[in-house]
């Protein structure tokens, strides 16, 4: 059995998916963000034993996702964080930042469709909120 599997689905797939590892006793791992292109990639990580398993899937600026702060409660860090740094907009989170977690230099600064990281990363003057 190979130690890491990777599942690639989409987005209408992701509660059912992380519903079903939650009812077969999979812990909850993990949760990042990847830019790839314009949109970001999601990472979601379960383990059972020595069993690693990850769903990927993209997002589109403006889309929600369903959060799994509901049934894995430490998720909402990796909620806030995703949201933060990549603006990706989860819908339902437990324990919501709104935006605050982290304190960013700017808005959404990973986010690969950023105005403002944009400019922040080519030197020039970013407009403070």
């Amino acid at each position: 059995m190979d130690p890491q599997v990777y599942k690639n689905i989409e987005l209408v797939q992701f509660m059912s998916e992380v519903t079903g590892y939650k009812e077969r006793g999979w812990r909850f791992v993990n949760l990042c963000g990847s830019s790839v292109g314009d949109q970001v990639e999601l990472l979601c990580s379960f383990a059972l034993d020595n069993q690693l398993e990850n769903l990927s899937m993209l997002v589109s600026n403006g889309e929600q996702v369903p959060a799994i702060s509901p049934l894995y409660p430490s998720a909402f860090f990796f909620e806030n964080e995703t949201r933060d740094l990549f603006g990706v907009q989860f819908e339902g989170t437990i324990i919501d930042f709104a935006g605050r977690f982290y304190p960013t230099s700017v808005p959404t600064p990973m986010n690969p469709t950023s105005v403002e990281a944009e400019a922040w990363g080519k030197g020039e003057e970013v407009p403070r909120g």
